[in-house]
């Protein structure tokens, strides 16, 4: 399983060419951002599929080539996750008859051209998806807890029904302001503003405010806020260079029991705890190397 992890801004439009030779199943998540993929294949020519925020799709071609064309001055957040056919039917087994025939011939290793699904994500598929996607961002350290959340995310994204609905779209200008607004709080996380500070500044309705942010990113403007906080925390325990009360402080909880709180019932570990066992494998590993 590889996955692999785009946040970038170009300076100018940018395009580039691929060629794909094998038979790897590509689940695709696009988390802000639009992007336009021309595809090329034996079976099916030429294909232009339009992607942006709040989308998913996965297919499998073996054969195929292409271009990807990216808008200057616009964030791009996207993540994949390319899996063997052999791989995803064993994390599968008797699941395997819930999948969509198309995938279900490429598991079986039938004779199969090839087929791409796209999809608007469900609120859990973008909430894993962004817990995912600032996982790495951030550094996580526990490769177990990488993997995990990927295979939760192929989970919940197989478990979308193949004639799922559309959901309400938003507006480019609202989803811009809804972008915006989710960058500020990143850069302000240890001490964000208010939701009233944020609506006046950005002319937009409280309640406009939550329920796109629940739309586009699948969590409300609290839950984003508590869960970059909680991944930067793991971030510095990583780096190894703060205590649990300098962690807590600079993020912006001024309370030490209620970050414990949050931490545990995040991770599943007291920061303490996760801490002195972080250092003790960092030390363990340092001495086995010399």
């Amino acid at each position: 399983m590889i996955l692999t992890v785009l946040d970038a801004c170009f300076s100018h439009d940018f395009s580039l060419e691929f060629t794909k030779n094998n038979t790897l199943i590509d689940f695709g998540f696009f988390l802000e951002g639009s992007f336009i993929n021309t595809v090329d294949t034996l079976a099916q020519g030429s294909v232009e599929l339009k992607n942006g925020a709040g989308e998913f799709g996965f297919g499998c071609v073996p054969n195929m080539c292409g271009s990807v064309r990216f808008p200057a001055k616009r964030k791009i957040r996207i993540m994949h996750i390319h899996v063997h056919p052999f791989t995803l039917r064993t994390l599968l087994g008797r699941d395997m008859e819930q999948v969509t025939p198309c995938l279900l011939k490429v598991l079986e290793n039938k004779r199969c051209s090839g087929f791409v699904r796209q999809h608007r994500q469900p609120p859990m598929v973008q909430a894993v998806a962004n817990e995912l996607f600032y996982g790495v961002k951030n550094s996580a350290d526990f490769r177990m807890y990488i993997e995990g959340k990927a295979m939760e995310l192929l989970a919940l994204s197989l478990a979308v029904p193949s004639n799922a609905g559309p959901r309400t779209a938003l507006c480019p200008k609202l989803r811009d302001i809804l972008h915006a607004i989710r960058e500020e709080l990143e850069e302000r996380h240890a001490a964000p503003p208010t939701l009233s500070e944020l609506s006046d500044q950005y002319h937009l309705p409280i309640a406009n405010m939550q329920a796109g942010f629940k739309t586009l990113f699948g969590m409300s403007v609290f839950a984003f806020i508590k869960e970059y906080r909680l991944q930067r925390a793991k971030k510095f325990f990583a780096e190894g260079n703060m205590n649990v009360s300098e962690v807590a402080w600079n993020i912006g909880y001024t309370n030490l029991s209620h970050f414990s709180a949050a931490y545990k019932k995040r991770f599943g570990v007291l920061p303490k705890a996760y801490l002195k066992a972080l250092r003790e494998h960092l030390h363990t590993s340092s001495g086995q190397r010399r």
